[in-house]
């Protein structure tokens, strides 16, 4: 009897194909906008139609899978600096990564997302005109003047609070799923 995965295997190995090769992104067509009120439009890739989501309602929390093709819109909605890097002691650069998320479903509900998402912090995005990255993430640098005091240098702000609610201009604000 013949042994058809056997055979395929052998194939695979013999002309070296990566057994993920067959392996597909999924296209969700998206309008984005961003802090600044620029939008494009396009479609982003996933490598999954479903997304692991930790979210907050009367107090509990819970852990859903959601399919995106129920999303309507994402939010960010406030982000956590992580140092990222100490060039200096008079500049230190943070990542900050979205930790709330607003999350409309298309049936009208609304998810109050806690956590970061990995997933929804850099998309691969392509249009006619190629191919791009859209982050909802964004970076800053905490500088020192001669005094010692400290401010935000993309932001300009002195307001040093653990979270902020105020990304950088270019920074995908909402995302819009048709």
């Amino acid at each position: 009897m013949y042994d058809f995965r056997a055979a395929l295997l052998g194939f695979l190995i013999l002309f070296s194909i990566p057994l993920g090769a067959f392996s597909q992104k999924v296209e969700f067509k998206v309008k984005v906008e961003f802090f600044n009120k620029k939008s494009v439009e396009g479609k982003f890739l996933f490598d999954s139609p479903y997304v692991k989501l930790n979210h907050e309602e009367k107090g509990v929390l819970y852990t859903e899978n959601i399919n995106l093709s129920n999303v309507e819109f994402i939010h960010p909605v406030t982000w956590f600096p992580e140092v990222n890097n100490i060039e200096n002691t008079k500049k230190i650069s943070y990542n900050f990564f979205p930790v709330e998320y607003v999350v409309k479903l298309k049936d009208g509900k609304y998810l109050n997302v806690v956590g970061r998402v990995k997933e929804f912090e850099i998309f691969d995005f392509v249009t006619d005109y190629g191919k791009s990255k859209i982050y909802t993430y964004f970076v800053d640098y905490l500088v020192f003047d001669k005094l010692g005091n400290a401010k935000w240098k993309n932001s300009g702000t002195s307001e040093l609070n653990k979270n902020s609610k105020k990304p950088h201009p270019n920074v995908a604000y909402y995302i819009y799923f048709f």
